[in-house]
């Protein structure tokens, strides 16, 4: 493995019009404060972060995380107002975190098994969200940002069907796979 091996994420995706809410949030915070950086990905929640892995793994990846993601159940997330990691990212709050937070943990667990994960690309634990500010997001311009937010509605609930992998391409993201969860 080396770093010019392709890097890899896993993520839930909420339904296109969630997604479309929050674009339309994150396009507001680019317009009033110029930062953009949480534009480059579609609305989601991390479930496992990037990590390297040869591509001719691919195939070996799809199968088992296949697998392994058709033996678990489906659940219903609810999307409720808004949060903040110290003064460095500003996110949509998931409500309740123990489906995340349970599968992660066996996510993590299944892929050490057959995966040489580096010790950065290891997370045990996760705190679920949905990131509409971050990298560019200044010390400075926190403060203002978080007014604007803290006392913001934001409401949504839908049903997790869908876990994603994704490949990055060089420049951005792209869907590789996606699997379906039991009913």
């Amino acid at each position: 493995m080396n770093s010019r091996d392709p890097l890899y994420f896993i993520a839930l995706m909420p339904p296109s019009t969630i997604r479309k809410e929050v674009e339309t949030i994150k396009k507001e915070i680019k317009s009033k404060y110029g930062i953009q950086h949480a534009l480059k990905l579609p609305a989601h929640i991390t479930l496992q972060i990037p990590f390297r892995m040869s591509d001719k793994k691919e195939p070996l990846l799809i199968r088992k995380l296949q697998n392994f993601f058709h033996n678990q159940q489906s659940w219903k997330t609810e999307l409720e107002g808004f949060g903040k990691f110290a003064k460095r990212v500003i996110f949509i709050q998931i409500k309740e975190h123990e489906p995340y937070e349970k599968l992660h943990q066996e996510l993590q667990e299944f892929m050490l098994k057959f995966l040489d994960l580096k010790s950065h690309e290891i997370s045990t634990r996760i705190h679920p969200h949905i990131t509409i500010a971050t990298r560019d997001l200044k010390r400075s311009h926190f403060p203002e940002i978080w007014e604007d937010f803290e006392g913001r509605t934001f409401n949504a609930t839908f049903k997790c069907e869908h876990i994603l992998l994704l490949k990055h391409n060089g420049k951005t993201w792209d869907q590789l796979k996606s699997f379906s969860l039991a009913n």
